[in-house]
């Protein structure tokens, strides 16, 4: 073979890199049994998605690093091969086991040492799912590298709004572009009350065309030249990707090296599972076939709704109710059980009456008749939840904790030890926030406008107000944009004045219709509710959280119109399912009244279509007597006048 040709040959092989460990202790205690890249997403391993994606993307060969849990690894890739999958007939894939290293950057400087990569490659980190052809990719970042000898890697970055559900504040990125779209800064941002972000003055004194963008999120895929790997062997404080991009832009004038970017658009979808948020969801967004060609296992039980995912393999007792959630195989649920927004893997068992919601449970757990486990609760393997337990916002493992600083207090049953997430920590609120954190699966994460799954159960004023407006999917995307606003501006006493500026923005960034912006709001607001506690203080606390949004209802509800679509707001998440008091709708409705927000005429028009069979209607019927009763005097009085 001719020199020529073998370096054409080299040019044309495609490899990829594919670090299969996170490093990070995000997924305890689920991942102390089971590895990430093996966690069920919508009942098919994390995995399977990425090497689909690597494979129909043009990749050849793929370098599989692994450092803990390597033997399960390396039997489920047996199993594809033995059994034919899809991806195992176009691309080899090659286990590489290192347990010595510690970070991801140990990684890569172990893979230089064993000299397996050629040239250019394709770099994923842990759970990245994805649809896009990446041959393109290396086709521009090949010609990139001609243009600039000193082109080190491609990042790939997705257009997306701030806020979205998929983002964490730790994931929000900003970054500042060239011309060319080479990366002059970049730096992963936090939401707080400080919305600044320091760019250096030079940065614009040097170039005359500077992009900054705070719309886009990080795929963890980057396109990697040849210097990569040996940057990495030189500079031993490079251990995760982001120092990396660092040190080259503090440094480049040292190391010669440039990054650049390149920014999907459109129907192309890439992100990766790195924390409870991401999973939840990329799980939402692949069950709702966002990330087509892959998608979950075509095989689901007929019995639940189209918005819940159950294996064929469970048992679902007719009394159950699931919504939004995802469980995997031989689960048995028990009557009158309640699950919401939640993930149940495989051979658990639910008995009667009990709830999981806004929580991730293990395999092979036990939840015991009665039980409740809610709010960012994550159950490890083999767990056993007790009767007429309440877990919330707790990380439990089946075992009890090796620090010497357990408390009696961590034991919540002969199988259930809440985990201390820092054996340093003694306080046990300051533990559960840092549950919290670790979890990241919170109430308005989750959220999303699923309650109408059809034409025919959209009301005549929802099919009036959408006839003009974007897909469904742009508006779903609003209002949990929306959601995501709302909610952290009331945790964090943000001025209301802000979060319209937000919501605004999010209006225009998706063309959204005024009417469905007043109706969303209103719905995002009164969906808050659902979290405040239960008991004799509800309604009050009720009563702040419409009380802080005082500037926001204004804002909003100013026409005879707007107060129809607050009416219908109210209305639907009255109706919603969700376990309310009997009383909600009436305390809605005379609290907005009593604020002058609504009129009595937009009330009684409004209350004429309400049926006379639905929740609505029984709770808000005896006000609405007395609205006409108080209109009949009046209209007496100033007749005997």
């Amino acid at each position: 073979m001719s020199k020529k040709r073998e370096i054409m040959s080299t040019e044309s092989y495609k490899q990829a890199v594919l670090i299969a460990d996170t490093f990070e202790n995000e997924f305890v205690p689920i991942s102390n049994d089971i590895p990430l890249s093996l966690f069920p997403l919508a009942n098919k391993p994390l995995i399977d998605y990425t090497l689909e994606f690597l494979s129909l993307g043009g990749i050849d060969e793929t370098f599989l690093f692994c450092c803990k849990h390597a033997a399960k690894i390396k039997a489920h890739i047996k199993k594809c091969m033995e059994e034919a999958v899809g991806w195992t007939l176009s691309m080899k894939v090659h286990l590489i086991v290192s347990e010595s290293c510690r970070s991801f950057g140990d990684c890569l400087r172990d893979l230089d040492a064993k000299g397996h990569i050629r040239g250019d490659f394709i770099l994923l980190e842990p759970g990245v799912v994805s649809n896009i052809s990446l041959l393109p990719l290396l086709k521009r970042h090949s010609a990139q590298c001609k243009a600039d000898k000193g082109t080190a890697m491609t990042l790939v970055f997705q257009e997306c709004g701030s806020g979205h559900t998929s983002l964490s504040p730790e994931d929000e990125v900003c970054v500042a572009l060239s011309q060319k779209n080479r990366v002059l800064f970049h730096k992963k941002t936090k939401r707080s009350n400080d919305k600044r972000v320091d760019i250096p003055l030079e940065i614009f004194l040097e170039n005359p065309v500077v992009s900054i963008r705070h719309d886009i999120r990080d795929t963890h895929i980057t396109i990697c030249s040849s210097s990569v790997l040996p940057l990495f062997i030189d500079n031993f404080d490079f251990q995760t990707k982001d120092d990396f991009v660092r040190g080259l832009l503090i440094n480049e004038d040292i190391l010669g090296s440039t990054i650049y970017s390149h920014i999907l658009k459109g129907s192309n979808y890439a992100a990766s599972v790195h924390n409870w948020r991401s999973y939840q969801s990329i799980s939402m967004e692949l069950k709702d076939n966002w990330i087509y060609p892959l998608t979950p296992s075509s095989k689901r039980s007929r019995l639940v709704p189209n918005e819940s995912i159950v294996s064929p393999t469970s048992k679902v007792a007719l009394s159950a109710i699931l919504c939004r959630c995802i469980v995997g195989p031989n689960v048995v649920i028990g009557e009158k059980v309640t699950i919401q927004d939640a993930f149940i893997f495989e051979n658990t068992h639910i008995e009667d009456s009990a709830i999981v919601s806004l929580s991730v449970i293990g395999s092979d757990c036990l939840i015991k008749k009665g039980a409740k486990v809610t709010v960012g609760s994550v159950l490890g393997k083999g767990v056993v939840i007790n009767e007429n337990s309440l877990i919330e916002n707790t990380l439990v493992q089946a075992t009890e904790s090796e620090y010497d600083l357990a408390q009696p207090e961590d034991k919540l049953g002969d199988a259930a030890y809440r985990l201390r997430a820092d054996e340093d920590e003694e306080d046990l609120e300051m533990d559960k926030i840092l549950a919290k954190r670790l979890s990241r699966l919170h109430f308005y994460d989750a959220t999303s406008d699923t309650e109408y799954e059809t034409e025919e159960e959209l009301s005549d004023s929802d099919v009036l107000s959408r006839s003009d407006s974007p897909p469904l999917d742009d508006t779903k995307v609003f209002f949990t944009e929306v959601i995501d606003s709302l909610a952290r501006g009331f945790e964090d006493k943000l001025l209301c004045d802000n979060l319209i500026l937000e919501v605004n923005s999010s209006r225009y960034a998706y063309n959204i219709t005024l009417e469905e912006v007043n109706y969303y709001v209103i719905k995002a607001i009164l969906i808050m509710s659902y979290k405040l506690p239960t008991g004799g203080q509800y309604f009050s606390k009720f009563a702040q959280l419409l009380n802080y949004f005082t500037p926001v209802l204004k804002n909003y509800i100013k026409s005879q119109s707007s107060m129809g679509d607050c009416l219908q707001a109210v209305e639907d998440v009255a109706e919603s399912g969700e376990p309310l008091s009997d009383k909600w709708a009436i305390f809605v409705v005379k609290y907005l009244y009593e604020k002058d927000y609504l009129s009595e005429d937009a009330i009684l028009k409004w209350f004429a279509n309400v049926s006379p069979e639905s929740k609505m209607w029984s709770q808000v019927n005896r006000f609405v007597e007395w609205l006409q009763e108080a209109e009949e005097e009046d209209s007496s009085e100033e007749e005997s006048e």
